[in-house]
């Protein structure tokens, strides 16, 4: 479930790894916009702390039960392998604290987004045996699954496109991940959520994480083989990597999987039947992860048995449809299955995440050392500290390679790509709004390179590689590209997940500067109003004018911030860091109802506080709260309308 973390995506400079990004993303943006789905873009951020370098297994294992008590983790599984060899295979804590039961290296996880890494691998094998190409049209092989594509006669979507998330649809809705029936079969999920899938831009532009599309993929895989999805993947994938996960919750599974708890540490989640699957439905271990790690250190091979060529996993681990690809070797997401920039190094793999758990798996092909942890709490900040401290302890096992010169490139192309810069690839459609204010990028030169930035974060110097491409000071793979302009327009791409569009500084910034002073002014309101009332109940003031004309722009104001509050509300979990949202808002409810109805309600208030502010215009009265009063009633008229335009009026989650 990396859409509503997973969303439930993320996550480059300086080095750490995908969990840390998406999280860090997810925290910083919902915070600053008080929305955003969970799923998620990414954006450099610092590395987690580490609380010193572990040296030994013992120390690590000790430095890790510390985090898992000071983050109220119940239970952990880690493994740490070599390429032929298992380092460590160990289960700590509780797999379910009721019945004091341990956590051991057999105890089953939910692997969340982990799962979509066995869709990539039935293509592939497919694909060798010749029975499809990872190019061939999704309307080729499912033309009875839904989906909209304005440009299909030109760009049509391929697999491909939903193995890289470049399809250019939004992440699931939340509908689609609150879908929690074990009888529903996979068509039926599929036609259940087809809203989701449209084409916002053509195919193989830009990236947007998407956690329907290998669903889709595996319904292409079962009319390609003939068999249904779960049986192609235990007969060619489960059994011959010896791997005792599962899809299915059957009483074996219910025994010996780890239950997911809430932040607590005490109260569990019950389990969660998710309609797609194949993206995000699969049970397994860490001894089960060991043998994932052979086989791709291995490099497709297991136990003597070869399931794939070295040719297919290096393809699984790079990606090529997006346009960074074609401009030389960039941070990106391959076949469900991404680069991690870590200083020097640059492991591979992918994590996942539910409601009560974190995975992560990562590995250095070249070194030949991998890791996986798995966590039933869905804290982040305990999954990046384990995550740190394991790769802290590989760090004096791996030889550093050198990182790449920095070229000279050309004044002129860098004052070219100088500017302000808008978000364009968003996960969800309805966040865009909030994004245009909040996540845009300034790139300024240097004499040796661009600065990025953005209002939310410190400057970070880039260097450059090629002409195009650029890395942070300290590790070696581009996590930014500038890109060849498109029908007029300059784009560049900073990590894998995120695209961004010049604009002029002019609406850079009078969108951040509209964004202010619609604060003060709400806060402004809310603050002024109990003082206004007891003025008033006393008789203190004086000529007030007619109560609508302060009383409208006073409740528009606070309905925004109700508003606002109950976004915020909804995923307090991914902003606070501390565990990954219910989804309760992708049915009607309390809150999911609350949040329709106060996005109604505001624009109403808005407008109405507009007309009588007018209409009191000749109406003798006090001039400078009056004309407080027509501001903010102007401002929040403003930013009705602003919403309109970004579909965040009538906002439901549930449809």
């Amino acid at each position: 479930m990396s859409g509503l973390n997973a969303q439930i995506d993320a996550k480059s400079i300086p080095a750490h790894t995908h969990a840390t990004q998406k999280s860090q993303m997810i925290k910083r943006l919902l915070l600053l916009s008080i929305c955003l789905p969970i799923g998620l873009s990414l954006l450099p951020v610092s590395g987690a702390e580490t609380n010193g370098q572990p040296h030994t297994i013992p120390d690590l294992q000790k430095a890790i039960e510390s985090v898992l008590k000071e983050t109220k983790t119940p239970g952990a599984a880690i493994v740490i392998v070599s390429r032929d060899k298992t380092e460590w295979l160990a289960g700590l804590g509780k797999a379910d604290v009721a019945a004091d039961r341990p956590v051991t290296a057999d105890t089953l996880f939910r692997l969340g987004s982990i799962s979509k890494g066995f869709v990539a691998l039935a293509a592939l094998q497919l694909s060798e045996a010749g029975k499809l190409k990872l190019t061939d049209t999704v309307r080729q092989w499912a033309p009875d699954i839904a989906f909209v594509n304005p440009w299909e006669a030109t760009d049509p979507v391929r697999l491909v496109h939903l193995m890289e998330h470049t399809a250019g649809f939004e992440d699931m809705h939340l509908r689609e991940y609150a879908l929690n029936d074990p009888a529903m079969t996979l068509n039926g999920a599929l036609a259940f959520g087809a809203s989701s899938r449209v084409s916002r831009w053509p195919p193989g532009e830009r990236m947007s994480y998407c956690s329907s599309g290998p669903a889709m993929l595996a319904a292409v895989i079962e009319k390609v083989s003939g068999l249904p999805f779960d049986a192609y993947v235990q007969t060619n994938i489960f059994n011959p990597l010896h791997l005792g996960a599962s899809y299915a919750d059957t009483p074996d599974v219910e025994r010996r999987r780890a239950k997911l708890y809430r932040p607590d540490g005490v109260t569990p989640y019950p389990y969660w039947y998710f309609g797609l699957w194949p993206t995000a439905g699969l049970n397994a271990s860490a001894r089960d992860m060991a043998n994932y790690l052979h086989f791709y250190l291995q490099r497709g091979s297991f136990d003597g048995t070869q399931l794939l060529t070295p040719a297919s996993i290096g393809r699984m681990e790079r990606g090529e449809t997006l346009p960074a690809a074609k401009l030389g070797q960039f941070a990106s997401y391959g076949l469900y299955n991404y680069q991690i920039p870590y200083g020097p190094f640059t492991f591979h793999g992918h994590n996942g995440a539910t409601m009560g758990g974190i995975v992560e798996f990562a590995y250095l092909p070249d070194q030949g050392y991998g890791y996986a942890l798995m966590i039933n709490s869905g804290c982040y900040a305990a999954a990046d500290r384990v995550a740190n401290l394991i790769r802290e302890y590989l760090r004096p096992r791996l030889t550093a390679p050198p990182l790449p010169p920095v070229v000279a490139v050309s004044d002129d192309l860098k004052r070219y790509y100088a500017g302000y810069y808008r978000f364009i690839s968003p996960t969800m459609e309805w966040a865009q709004g909030f994004h245009q204010v909040l996540s845009g990028r300034i790139l300024t030169v240097t004499t040796n390179g661009l600065l990025i930035s953005s209002i939310a974060r410190h400057k970070q110097l880039m260097l450059p590689v090629t002409d195009r491409l650029y890395r942070a000071e300290d590790t070696a793979l581009p996590t930014l590209a500038l890109l060849p302009d498109k029908d007029g327009h300059t784009r560049i791409q900073s990590s894998m997940e995120t695209t961004f569009e010049r604009i002029p500084a002019l609406q850079y910034w009078a969108l951040f500067a509209g964004f202010i002073l619609v604060c003060l002014l709400v806060i402004s309101s809310l603050v002024m109003a109990p003082i206004w009332i007891v003025r008033r109940w006393l008789g203190k003031s004086r000529n007030p004018g007619p109560l609508s004309v302060r009383f409208l722009p006073l409740a528009s104001a606070a309905l925004l911030a109700a508003y606002m509050g109950l976004i915020f509300l909804g995923f307090h979990g991914v902003v606070t860091g501390r565990f990954i949202d219910d989804t309760s808002l992708g049915r009607p409810g309390l809150l999911s109802l609350s949040i329709w109805l106060a996005s109604l309600a505001f624009p109403l208030s808005a407008i109405a506080s507009l007309y009588v502010a007018w209409r009191a215009r000749h109406t003798p009265m006090k001039r400078a709260p009056y004309c407080f009063s027509v501001l903010v009633a102007v401002a929040m008229t403003g930013t009705a309308i602003y919403f309109g335009y970004w579909g965040l009026i009538g906002l439901r989650f549930w449809a």
